[in-house]
């Protein structure tokens, strides 16, 4: 059983890093070049840290939706997820039950899935141009991805607390309140002649809503887009862990995000 801490209704002061609206955007990083290496961690230090108070959603979380926000809170519960004692145990639980809960949310989804660990940096894991190269490389067929293109193609993550979260919570950016086009800083990374990517560094802009779940449980993942070929500037919402100063001494936290492509026929 799970059991909830004590809910607070407000917000939490805390400070968040984002890209330096100072600096340049970052340049390609080439990886198959010697020196790649110490420009990607110069990049890393490239930061700007600022004040920011992010709102607890809790009690207003049906106010949020996938399509206007870009992110939902769901209620979601998985018995089976309290017997697991191993990461492959949890992947054999989760990967099956997330593939459901998108269906319901986003049409025939294919499945495809990642972990990663706390991340306290303003970002996005795609770019527009990532995520379709991304795409292009998950869906090898040609006839498969000639016919998937024709489709309403969505990156969703799906995060979720395997224990009540107290330290290190996870904030998301209300797309509502972002402006893509000049908020969303490009940084490519090229890691081998085949391969690309590019996530997104995140500038700083007054009016940026931030919001979180306070105590949230493994039944409440949080759904969110990280792309989405129909909507304006595709809708790859940014997040981050954040330091919240009330549980900075707790176990860290314990957690998993499975990301998946998701197709809706239009």
């Amino acid at each position: 059983m799970t059991i909830p801490i004590a809910i607070d209704t407000g917000g939490v002061k805390t400070t968040l890093n984002y890209w330096d609206r100072h600096e340049a955007p970052p340049e390609v990083l080439d990886f198959t070049k010697p020196g790649t290496e110490s420009k990607f961690e110069e990049y890393q230090k490239t930061i700007e840290t600022l004040p920011i108070t992010i709102h607890n959603v809790r009690g207003k979380e049906d106010q949020y939706t996938l399509e206007k926000n870009g992110f939902q809170y769901v209620k979601d519960d998985i018995p089976a997820l309290e017997g697991c004692e191993t990461e492959d145990d949890v992947r054999e639980v989760l990967l099956p039950a997330t593939e459901e809960l998108v269906n319901a949310l986003a049409e025939d989804p294919s499945k495809r899935a990642d972990n990663r660990a706390p991340a306290h940096s303003v970002h996005t894991d795609f770019t527009r141009a990532g995520a379709l190269n991304q795409f292009k490389t998950v869906i090898r067929d040609p006839s498969e991805l000639a016919s998937l293109q024709k489709s309403r193609i969505l990156a969703i993550n799906v995060w979720r607390p395997l224990k009540t979260i107290k330290k290190d919570p996870l904030a998301i950016l209300n797309w509502a309140s972002v402006n893509a086009e000049q908020d969303i800083v490009p940084n490519r990374m090229i890691m081998n002649e085949h391969f690309w990517a590019e996530l997104g560094k995140v500038k700083y802009a007054d009016g940026h809503e931030w919001v979180y779940m306070e105590g949230q449980t493994p039944s409440e993942p949080l759904v969110f887009k990280q792309f989405d070929s129909k909507a304006e500037g595709s809708m790859t919402v940014p997040h981050s862990a954040f330091v919240d100063q009330r549980w900075v001494d707790e176990a860290a936290r314990e957690s998993i995000e499975i990301k998946m492509f998701a197709f809706v026929e239009e």
